[in-house]
C-alpha cells in the first residue's frame, strides 16, 4: 500500500495520515509487542522528545509531525524484524521487490504519458534526484535477499535496479547502484590497485562516450573543471557570499555538480557567522530557508546542523559511526550498501521527503531487528559451548 500511496497519490499528507492510521490499527491487530533494551528505550524517548520539542517550535511546518513518528516505527518495524525469521522476511521483500518494479513501471510510463521525462520530471516526485534516492533504499531489501536468501534469479533483480537507477536520471544514484552491486570480499593489496586502475579506465571511457553521444551528461560532469580552468573560481567563491546563485555561469559551467560545490560554499559561509547559539539550537524545522532563497545543501548532514544544532548532528554521526562497528563486526556483507546509503545522505537531500525516509527506516529497521536477533542466538550458543567445554577441562 505504501509504495502505491508514494508513486501515484499526489496528496502526501493524507498518503502520511492513510499510512500510518492503517499500521496504527494492524499493529494493534497483529499484537506487535515492542521489547527494547532501556538503553534503546532511552535513545528512541530522548529522539521522540527532541523531535517534540522541535514541532512545538515550529508547529506549522508538517514535517515535524511527520519527523516525530520516526522512532515510533524503528521500533515497531524493528520488533517485528526480531520476530521474523530469515525465510519469512525473505519472501515479504520478494513480494515488496514485486509490487515495487510495478510501481516504478507504472510511474515511469504514466510519466511519459504526461510528456515530463524531457525535463526529469516524474510524477509525484518533487524531484528526478529523489526516484533515484528511493530505488537506493530498495537495495536494502535486494541485498537481504541477495546474501540471506537462497532466492534464484538475484542477477536478473540486480540488473533490474541498475536498469531503474539509469532511468531516474540521477546520476548519483546509477553510480552507487552499480557500487551497491559489489559483492563484499576480502582483496589483496594489488586487487585493490587493479580494481582502482580499471576503474579509472571505465570512467575515461564513459567521459569519452557521453562527449559524443550524450553532451548534457557530460556538460553535468566535468562543469566544475571548465569553471575552474576558465577561470571562474574567484567568481563563483563571490557568488557564494551573496548567494546570488550561478546562472551568469556559462551553460556548460552550470551542471549539478557545480551547483553542489556552490551550495556547499554557501552553507560554508552562513555557519561560519552563525553565533553559538544557533550552531548549538540550530534554526527550527525549515531554517535552511534563509540562508539561499529556500533552497536546501545537497548534503542532509549540513542540515541537520542548520536546522537541528551540533548536538544532534553529533548524534547522528555516532550513531552512523557504531552502525559501521557493528556491521564489519558481525554482518560485513552490508558494509557497501551502508556506505552507499551514507554517501547519498551527502550529496543529496533526502531527510524532508517524508516517503524516502519513512521507507529507509522501515528496511532498515526491519534488516537490522532479523540480523540482531540472529547474533544475540549465536552469541548465547557460543557462551553455552564455551561453557561446555570449561567444564569438560575442569
Amino acid at each position: 500500500m505504501k509504495l502505491f500511496l508514494d508513486f501515484f497519490i499526489p496528496a502526501r499528507e493524507l498518503d502520511f495520515a492513510v499510512f500510518n492510521g492503517v499500521l496504527f490499527v494492524m499493529a494493534i491487530g497483529l499484537r506487535v509487542s515492542p521489547r527494547i533494551s532501556w538503553r534503546g528505550f532511552a535513545v528512541i524517548a530522548g529522539v521522540a522528545i527532541f523531535f517534540l520539542a522541535q514541532l512545538i517550535r515550529t508547529p506549522t511546518d508538517t514535517i515535524g509531525y511527520k519527523l516525530l513518528t520516526m522512532p515510533l516505527l524503528a521500533v515497531l518495524f524493528y520488533n517485528l524484524g526480531r520476530s521474523m525469521d530469515r525465510d519469512t522476511l525473505s519472501r515479504g521483500y520478494s513480494v515488496i521487490l514485486v509490487v515495487f518494479v510495478f510501481c516504478f513501471g507504472g510511474n515511469y510510463l504514466l510519466s511519459a504519458a504526461l510528456g515530463h521525462l524531457a525535463s526529469r520530471e516524474f510524477w509525484n516526485f518533487e524531484h528526478a534526484n529523489l526516484l533515484g534516492s528511493y530505488v537506493l533504499v530498495m537495495l536494502i531489501p535486494v541485498n537481504f535477499l541477495a546474501t540471506e536468501s537462497r532466492l534464484r534469479g538475484m542477477n536478473v533483480i540486480k540488473v533490474a535496479f541498475v536498469v531503474m537507477a539509469f532511468l531516474t536520471t540521477s546520476t548519483g544514484a546509477l553510480i552507487l547502484t552499480l557500487a551497491a552491486l559489489m559483492r563484499e570480499r576480502k582483496r589483496s593489496a594489488s586487487t585493490v590497485l587493479l580494481t582502482l586502475a580499471s576503474g579509472c579506465l571505465v570512467a575515461v571511457c564513459a567521459l569519452f562516450f557521453l562527449n559524443e553521444f550524450d553532451k548534457s551528461v557530460y556538460d553535468k560532469i566535468v562543469a566544475p573543471y571548465l569553471l575552474i580552468t576558465g577561470g571562474g573560481l574567484d567568481q563563483l567563491i563571490q557568488s557564494a557570499r551573496g548567494a546570488s546563485g550561478i546562472t551568469h555561469f556559462a551553460s556548460d559551467q552550470q551542471g549539478s555538480f557545480t551547483w553542489r560545490i556552490y551550495a556547499d560554499m554557501v552553507y560554508a559561509l552562513f555557519l561560519a557567522n552563525e553565533g553559538v547559539t544557533n550552531l548549538l539550537a540550530g534554526n527550527g524545522i525549515g531554517g535552511f530557508s534563509q540562508v539561499w532563497s529556500g533552497a536546501m545543501p545537497h548534503n542532509d548532514f549540513v542540515l541537520i546542523l542548520v536546522d537541528f544544532g551540533a548536538p544532534f548532528l553529533l548524534f547522528v554521526l555516532v550513531y552512523v559511526t557504531r552502525l559501521f562497528r557493528y556491521v564489519a563486526r558481525y554482518a560485513i556483507q552490508w558494509r557497501i550498501v551502508l556506505i552507499v546509503i551514507t554517501v547519498r545522505l551527502t550529496f543529496e537531500n533526502n531527510i524532508y521527503s517524508y516517503y524516502v525516509l519513512s521507507s529507509g527506516l522501515i528496511f532498515a529497521s526491519l534488516t537490522i531487528g532479523a540480523l540482531s536477533e540472529r547474533v544475540v542466538k549465536k552469541r548465547s550458543v557460543a557462551n553455552v559451548n564455551s561453557k561446555a567445554t570449561g567444564l569438560r577441562e575442569a
